[in-house]
């Protein structure tokens, strides 16, 4: 090392001073040379010296250190060394100051046989030479040292002080090397570039300031190495062995050759690895999550991460991973994270481990995730009592959350307490208290294992219990009087079904539904005597049933009404016969009283007045006695079972109104009236008055009764006219008179030239009078005229009787010649008309004609059917009544063997057409007025 050159500075401030010493040194003589030192400088710096001073004696040692030098090299070095000292100039004779200077002194020394040397520093003593003075103080540093002819070629010289110690040293610019990463193993992955870096040292472990060359070697079995200079990268294929790298540098620097190395470091290959994986749950809820934990091994000084594919379409997830060591040449992985599942499915996931160049690949646990719990109350809206039990259902659906079920709670209400259920479910069941009426608003929730929770709300609809006050109802009633019961009802769940039942009765008497409290009636009829149990059943929506009971005393029927059961219905009743009226005793219900037998008075009044002419007999038949005029009296032995029968007629016409009279009957008994007519087939003609008298015309009027004396002004007379030709009949109606009277005009014109015959009679066929002979005319005369024809010439046996005549009389049909005889096809018709007709008769045992048509079944019904009617009744096939209405009526008169038979011949029907054409030409005959 050599001494540092003065810095231009100073070497400018020195000659600054020196100008002025110079010019004093003129007169004044320079000193003589230090003996411990070189001469003094002549370079200095005006001032004085800004170091501090420093010691005199210093012992120091050099030192080599690295390279091609050996250690004894250190003695015999000279060793050069400089240090300052500050130099005043003074007038010597006014001692002024003159200048001021900092100026260096040097010096050098050998070192010894181990390197160690000594020195000295000294301070020149005081000078005067003429007018000046010089004086020196100091010393003063940096005290500098180094070899005086500089470092050998390749190394540094460095000098240090410490107090009264120097140290030199010579070092090797080139003395060691490193690399960078430093170790004695480094570990990569496969395909992992590996980076070295070597860097050239001094002797002390500096940066070298020589660029060296370098020399690499890379050693073992898959390894590749690149790069240039100090730098190389190696790399490590799959499955690699162990592998080393050195490096050595050298330099040559004027006579000295430096080297340095090698620098070795061992490799090895480890690729990564998945160990094992883990999952803190493999079955949970949809929403929920899992932490899964993935682990294995690896290269140490990398970077891993764990690249997760979760399943169930979710995207993959990066989590980061630690490392841990595990020997010289690995680490343990570990890598954690948190996968959330939003929907229920089987995710079956996976991982890839990688640190970017090793990748190992594996799979995570499955996991299963259902669809969250889904819970229900049953019933969805619970129904029960207050102060009993609820019961309430709590339900997880099949296939829903993750059993086992940990809890299962139901809060009754917002103010009530939880209660809670711990068995693994999935059903359960509660039985909360509700201390009252009222709808309570509840929740109840279910726990799974996965720890989520799910509620449901519900209203609880909580009714007072069902309860019934007692019976209400008359203590003791009749047989047949309408009870009114009555009971209350209150709490239940509506609608509340409610009955009433009794002893001795089949069924319910009365059921019905209740929508609220209050009271509920029934109203009922007993039918039994005696001790009847009376029972209230009350049920409700929940099923409870409660009942009140009551024994009522029913005594026997009493009657309130007396109802006609038999009477006059079809129409009047014909005087001098007998008809039967009936009362029956009959309870409130219409039930018959069959012990009421009272005695009672029978009175009967016509027109407001008592009636005459009137009877009234027992049922066999035995008179009443009468107890006025119509008034009769009845005993209590005339009922039979509650019923009274009486038997009553009259002779006189009118309406009559019966009624029952006595204290014992029951108020309303409504009075029978029924009209009495007189008796039309017991007729008689009296006080003829003759307007015209004659044997063969006569107009005489005769007033007509029936046997009792009453007018009948519904009768109708027959006159029949009967004579060698044949016999004719007319019906008239009675004349109705003033008094009430009523009568018949008997007029009579002999309608044939012979003597014959004639009578009147009533409906019953009795002839009213003797038999009136009528007289022939002197010359009898063949004549044809009006209804007087009869077919007695015509027809041999009288078969046809009327009937042709009817059908002569008729109008010839238009188109008909009137020269026609009968067709063979309109005598077919007439037989069977006439069968017909009596077939119908039989079946009907008796038919007006009005009944004949309406039974015919035909339409419309043939013209000619009065005609075979009038026919049969001629031959006595037909029998005829005239009822009290005036309406003929049919009936079957004729013998086993049947209708006669129908006897024509074509002579016969030819004077039937001629007569029938004299008829046609004048369609008003005569007859009877």
């Amino acid at each position: 090392m050599s001494v540092p050159p003065i810095g231009r500075a100073t070497i400018l401030a020195l000659g600054a001073a020196l100008f002025v010493a110079l010019l004093i040194a003129s007169t004044v003589p320079v000193p003589p040379a230090s003996e411990s030192g070189p001469a003094m400088q002549v370079t200095a710096m005006m001032g004085s010296c800004p170091s501090a001073p420093v010691g005199t004696a210093y012992a120091g040692n050099l030192t080599i250190y690295g390279g091609p030098l050996p250690t004894n090299a250190s003695a015999g070095v000279v060793l050069g060394y400089n240090y300052s000292l500050t130099l005043e100039v003074t007038n010597r004779t006014t001692g002024t100051l003159l200048t001021t200077s900092c100026v260096i002194d040097t010096g050098s020394v050998t070192t010894g046989s181990n390197g160690s040397f000594g020195l000295n520093l000294t301070v020149p003593a005081v000078h005067c030479y003429g007018s000046l003075c010089t004086r020196s103080f100091g010393p003063y540093g940096p005290l500098e040292i180094g070899p005086q002819s500089g470092p050998p070629a390749g190394y540094s010289a460095v000098s240090t002080v410490v107090g009264s110690n120097v140290s030199v040293e010579l070092v090797a610019e080139l003395g060691g090397l490193t690399l960078t990463p430093s170790a004695e193993l480094r570990t990569l992955s496969p395909n992992a570039p590996g980076p070295f870096v070597a860097h050239p040292l001094t002797a002390l472990g500096g940066p070298s300031p020589i660029d060296p060359t370098f020399l690499w070697n890379l050693t073992g079995t898959g390894w590749s190495m690149n790069g240039s200079g100090s730098n190389r990268t190696v790399e490590a294929l799959p499955g690699a062995g162990p592998g080393a790298l050195s490096v050595v540098a050298t330099a040559a620097n004027g006579s000295n050759t430096f080297s340095v190395g090698p620098v070795r470091v061992a490799l090895a290959a480890v690729a990564t690895n998945l160990t094992g994986a883990n999952a803190n749950r493999t079955a949970l809820d949809a929403g929920g999550s899992v932490a899964f934990s993935i682990e294995g091994t690896g290269a140490p000084g990398y970077g891993y991460v764990a690249d997760v594919t979760p399943g169930l379409g979710l995207d993959e997830v990066a989590w980061n991973c630690t490392t841990t060591p595990l020997t010289q040449e690995s680490v343990t992985v570990v890598c954690r994270g948190v996968v959330a599942y939003p929907a229920a499915g089987q995710a079956d996931p996976s991982v890839e481990l990688t640190n970017s160049y090793s990748v190992a690949e594996g799979g995570l646990p499955a996991v299963l995730i259902a669809p969250r719990p889904a819970i229900a109350v049953a019933p969805a809206a619970p129904v029960g009592y207050a102060g009993e039990s609820l019961p309430i259902g709590v339900t997880v659906a099949p296939g829903t959350g993750t059993p086992p079920y940990v809890l299962a709670c139901v809060d009754p209400s917002p103010s009530g307490t939880p209660v809670c259920e711990t068995t693994p479910g999935p059903n359960w069941s509660f039985g909360p208290i509700y201390p009252s009426a009222g709808n309570y608003t509840g929740k109840a929730w279910v726990v799974d294992s996965d720890g989520t929770n799910i509620s449901v709300p519900f209203t609880s609809h909580v009714v007072a219990p069902l309860v019934v006050s007692p019976i209400v109802a008359p203590s003791n009633v009749s047989a047949d009087e309408a009870v009114n019961l009555s009971a209350g009802v209150a709490g239940g769940l509506l609608p509340i079904e409610f009955w009433w039942n009794a002893s001795h009765t089949n069924g319910s008497i009365f059921s019905g539904r209740a929508f609220g409290d209050g009271a509920l009636t029934a109203t009922w009829v007993p039918t039994v005597r005696g001790s009847t149990e009376i029972t209230f059943v009350a049920r409700d929506d929940l099923g409870s049933q409660v009942e009140a009971s009551y024994v009522l005393m029913v005594g026997a029927p009493a009657a309130t009404r007396l109802a006609s059961v038999a009477a006059p219905t079809s129409g009047p009743v014909v005087a001098g016969t007998s008809t039967r009226l009936a009362w029956q005793a009959v309870d409130l219900q219409n039930g018959s009283v069959d012990t009421y037998d009272p005695s009672v008075t029978l009175e009967v009044t016509v027109a407001g007045r008592p009636a005459t002419g009137f009877y009234a007999n027992s049922s066999s038949g035995v008179p009443y006695s009468a107890v006025g005029t119509g008034a009769y009296q009845v005993p209590s032995s005339a009922w039979s079972g509650g019923q009274l029968t009486v038997v009553v007629g009259a002779t006189v016409t009118g309406v009559y109104t019966v009624r029952l009279m006595g204290s014992g009957l029951p108020n309303g008994t409504a009075p029978v009236e029924f009209a009495v007519t007189a008796d039309l087939g017991h007729l008689h003609a009296f006080d003829p008055e003759v307007a015209l008298a004659g044997s063969r015309d006569n107009r005489t009027f005769w007033f007509i009764a029936d046997e009792f004396g009453n007018p009948a002004p519904a009768a109708r007379i027959t006159f029949v006219y009967n004579s060698s030709q044949g016999e004719t009949q007319s019906n008239v109606p009675v004349e109705l008179l003033a008094g009430n009277r009523t009568g018949v005009w008997y007029n009579f014109s002999a309608p044939t030239a012979g003597g014959g015959q004639r009578w009147m009679s009533d409906a019953a066929g009795t002839v009213l009078l003797p038999a009136l002979d009528v007289p022939a005319v002197a010359a009898p005369v063949f004549v044809l005229t009006g209804s007087t024809l009869t077919v007695a010439a015509a027809v041999p046996v009288g078969a046809v009787g009327i009937g042709v005549t009817a059908w002569a009389s008729r109008r010839r049909r238009v188109g008909v010649a009137e020269s026609d005889p009968p067709t063979d096809e309109e005598l077919l018709q007439l037989v069977t008309g006439r069968d017909r007709v009596i077939g119908l008769v039989r079946d009907a045992r008796a038919l007006d004609m009005a009944g004949l048509t309406a039974a015919w079944g035909e339409s419309p019904v043939p013209a000619e059917l009065p005609d075979w009617v009038a026919s049969l009744v001629a031959d006595g096939t037909l029998g005829a009544r005239i009822g009290p209405d005036g309406v003929a009526r049919f009936y079957l008169a004729a013998g086993a063997e049947g209708p006669p038979i129908v006897l024509v011949d074509p002579n016969a029907l030819a004077h039937v057409d001629a007569a029938r054409k004299a008829l046609t030409e004048d369609s008003d005959a005569t007859g009877d007025r």
